[in-house]
């Protein structure tokens, strides 16, 4: 998407970014859609389940059961990332500050693409590594559509070069001094998440700060970090890794170039109202069931395994209304499926 709609400064709005923020599900658009695509044996597997929770889980293909964890909208989910090369993809690393270390882009190790920015820390005291400055903040209060809370929450995936050393972030002053920190972690040659938040006390003045990522002791094992975030909240929930490449189809968008701009994350589908799914089978038989497990019976919508017939896709041409969960089920093993679910974003449960 080529820019945000709407404000997309306050992740507190996030019921605004919506083309129609109408809590009437008859009248929303239909503006959320899921493709996926995978298999099934003769244990059923949701391919969309929507909990009334703070997750729901998405089938994205490959073994059966294999699922990944989304944020719902009642969650606060919804949220921009404003650091604006946040997976290090873009050879432009000049909104990350050396502090105490030397920095630099790498391909060796990434999490999620295919960078990562290495820090190499001087090993002359605790502290050292990077961070970015953050826009004018000023204190909870200061906006007469939000609560007496603002936080500055702040995540990142570390790993070390070796399985030494440690790495922690902190939110600071304008000028570096400490106001919080973080839980440290011990590195390991696998990543880990680290995270801090920070309560902008009511009143406080308009003031930068800096979101720091860096060791926690003395040490000179190389930092290697991936999937960085920072946001301006309401509450101080460390929300999931936001960024504009991610998940197509459930709302992730860039402010303007990618890997070159803030991103933002949009409410996900909360009401499902419509399905198309078929059979990849030759021969076994899907059952598909909304709002309960699928099974062999009658509950179950069948869908042969015969790609002559009309018999082996499904396709919704009126309106539905499933608030929990497709449920698909096979009569053998490694029974394949793909298709794609439409619906609304909120509200949930």
């Amino acid at each position: 998407m080529a820019g945000f709609t709407n404000s997309y400064d306050k992740s507190w709005e996030w019921k605004e970014w919506n083309t129609d923020p109408s809590t009437r599900t008859s009248v929303a658009p239909y503006d959320r859609y899921v493709p996926f695509s995978g298999t099934v044996g003769t244990s059923a597997v949701d391919i969309l389940n929507i909990h009334a929770g703070p997750y729901y889980e998405l089938d994205q293909g490959g073994s059966a059961g294999t699922t990944t964890s989304w944020e719902l909208a009642t969650s606060g989910s919804p949220g921009i990332n404003q650091i604006t090369n946040p997976s290090i993809e873009n050879a432009t690393i000049s909104e990350f500050t050396a502090d105490g270390s030397a920095i630099s882009r790498t391909t060796g190790a990434p999490h999620l693409g295919s960078a990562e920015l290495t820090a190499n820390p001087a090993n002359s005291a605790a502290k050292e590594g990077f961070y970015v400055t953050t826009t004018s903040i000023a204190g909870g209060g200061s906006d007469l559509n939000q609560n007496t809370d603002k936080w500055i929450v702040a995540s990142g995936m570390v790993r070390g070069a070796s399985a030494s050393g440690d790495a922690v972030m902190q939110i600071t002053d304008s000028s570096g001094t400490a106001l919080v920190t973080g839980t440290a972690v011990s590195l390991t040659t696998s990543y880990q998440r680290v995270s801090v938040a920070y309560n902008i006390p009511s009143g406080t003045t308009p003031a930068t700060y800096r979101v720091k990522f860096c060791s926690n002791t003395q040490h000179n094992i190389n930092m290697l970090w991936d999937c960085l975030m920072w946001d301006v909240r309401n509450d101080s929930s460390i929300i999931d890794y936001i960024d504009g490449s991610l998940a197509g189809g459930n709302g992730y968008e860039w402010e303007g170039t990618a890997n070159l701009s803030r991103s933002r994350h949009l409410s996900p589908i909360g009401v499902i109202r419509g399905i198309s799914i078929r059979n990849t089978h030759a021969s076994q038989v899907l059952y598909v069931a909304f709002d309960c497990t699928a099974e062999a019976s009658t509950a179950a919508i069948k869908l042969t395994g015969n790609d002559t017939t009309e018999h082996n896709w499904f396709h919704s041409t009126h309106p539905l209304d499933f608030r929990k969960n497709v449920s698909v089920y096979g009569s053998g093993s490694s029974t394949g499926y793909e298709g794609v679910i439409w619906g609304t974003s909120f509200p949930v449960g």
